[in-house]
C-alpha cells in the first residue's frame, strides 16, 4: 500500500469532530438529488441571512458555490465545492475563507422504501469551524448541524428532483422585458423571432452536453410563460436533437454568432440572450462552456461584455428571490 512503511501499523483514518443524523420521510434517491444539486431555493430558506451565487464549474465538473454573510457590519465571504464522494457520499469542501480546510461529509441509508436516513460528519480545519460570531465547540457544532438537517427536511418539502432550480417564473419576468414589442410583429416576423429564441435556448443548453431535467424544466415554463403554449415531448425531443446536430455541424462558436446575428436583425438581442442565460443558470449556474458560448452569442447580438454581466446578475438575483445588486459577478 502506497505511503506504508513495511513493519508499521496503517494510518489511521481522521475521526469526525461532530456527527449528527436525522431521518427523512422521502425515498433514498430523492434526498440524495436534493443534497447534491444544493438546490438554490432550499439554500435560501435554510441558511436564512446568507446569499448564495454559483461560481463556473470547473472542467471536471465540480459544483463551487459562493457564500456571503454579514456578520457586524464585515462580509464574510467563503468558497465552497460540493461533490460527489466515495461510497456514494455527498461532500461539501470549504476551499476558500475563514473555514478552508473543513469538510462535511453526508452518508445515506434507506430505511425501507420511503425512509431516508441522514448522518453528517464534520470534519473540521486546524483554524476550527467558524459560524456567525464564533468558533463552534464540537458540541455547539453538532447541535448547529442537527438543526441545519431540520431546516432541510422542511425545504425539502415539495421538492421535485429535475425541476428548474430557483424561482423560475420570476427570474422569466426580468428576462422578458421589452418583450411586448412581440405582439406588434407580423406573424412572418413573429414565426422567424419564435424560432431564433428557441434555437438560441437551446442551443447554450447544449453546448457542453445534452440538456439536464431542469434545463428542459426551464425551457417548458419560457415556452408557457411567453407562448402560452406547452411543448410535447416529441417536439421537444426533435429541437434538442436539431440543437445537437447542428453544434456538432457547425461548432459551438459559428452556431452561436449565427444565432446572434438573427437575433439582432430581428431587433431582439437582448430579449434571445436573456432567456438562453436563464437557461444555462437554473441548473447550478453557468459553466465555462456555457458563458463561453453566451458570450459569443451576446456579441453577435450587439451586446458587449458589460450588457451580458447585467443580464447574468439580473437573472441569478431573480432565481435567488432578488437582491442582485449585491451579488458577486462570475466575469471577474
Amino acid at each position: 500500500m502506497a505511503g506504508v512503511i513495511p513493519g508499521e501499523p496503517p494510518p489511521v483514518a481522521p475521526s469526525p469532530t461532530a456527527t449528527a443524523w436525522l431521518d427523512f420521510d422521502l425515498p433514498l434517491v430523492t434526498v440524495r438529488t436534493a443534497f447534491l444539486d444544493a438546490d438554490l431555493v432550499v439554500r435560501s430558506k435554510i441558511h436564512r441571512g446568507m446569499r448564495f451565487q454559483w461560481l463556473p464549474r470547473a472542467p471536471d465538473g465540480e459544483r463551487r458555490l459562493r457564500q456571503q454573510m454579514s456578520v457586524l457590519d464585515k462580509l464574510v465571504v467563503e468558497e465552497v465545492v460540493l461533490e460527489e464522494g466515495p461510497g456514494a457520499t455527498w461532500v461539501k469542501r470549504f476551499v476558500e475563507g475563514p473555514n478552508a480546510g473543513t469538510r462535511f461529509v453526508g452518508r445515506f441509508e434507506a430505511l425501507g422504501d420511503r425512509v431516508t436516513r441522514v448522518t453528517m460528519d464534520a470534519y473540521v480545519g486546524k483554524s476550527g469551524f467558524a459560524l456567525g460570531l464564533g468558533k463552534l465547540s464540537p458540541l455547539g457544532l453538532e447541535k448547529a448541524m442537527q438543526r441545519l438537517m431540520g431546516e432541510y427536511k422542511k425545504a425539502l418539502q415539495g421538492y421535485e428532483p429535475g425541476r428548474a432550480r430557483g424561482r423560475v417564473l420570476e427570474a422569466l419576468a426580468v428576462a422578458q422585458r421589452g418583450s411586448l414589442a412581440m405582439r406588434a410583429l407580423d406573424e412572418t416576423k413573429r414565426k422567424a423571432l419564435t424560432a431564433a429564441l428557441l434555437e438560441s435556448a437551446w442551443a447554450i443548453a447544449c453546448v457542453d452536453e445534452g440538456p439536464d431535467e431542469a434545463e428542459r424544466d426551464a425551457m417548458r415554463a419560457i415556452v408557457a410563460g411567453i407562448w402560452h403554449a406547452t411543448l410535447s415531448a416529441e417536439m421537444e425531443d426533435r429541437m434538442v436533437e436539431a440543437a445537437v446536430a447542428a453544434i456538432a455541424n457547425e461548432g459551438a462558436n459559428a452556431r452561436c454568432v449565427s444565432l446572434g446575428a438573427r437575433l439582432k436583425a430581428l431587433g431582439f438581442g437582448a430579449l434571445g440572450v436573456s432567456l438562453a442565460v436563464l437557461v444555462a443558470e437554473v441548473s447550478h449556474g453557468v459553466d465555462p462552456a456555457e458563458l463561453d458560448a453566451l458570450r459569443k452569442l451576446a456579441a453577435s447580438a450587439g451586446l458587449d461584455d458589460r450588457d451580458l454581466e447585467d443580464i447574468v446578475r439580473d437573472i441569478d438575483g431573480a432565481l435567488g428571490g432578488g437582491e442582485t445588486s449585491s451579488r458577486v459577478s462570475r466575469f471577474v
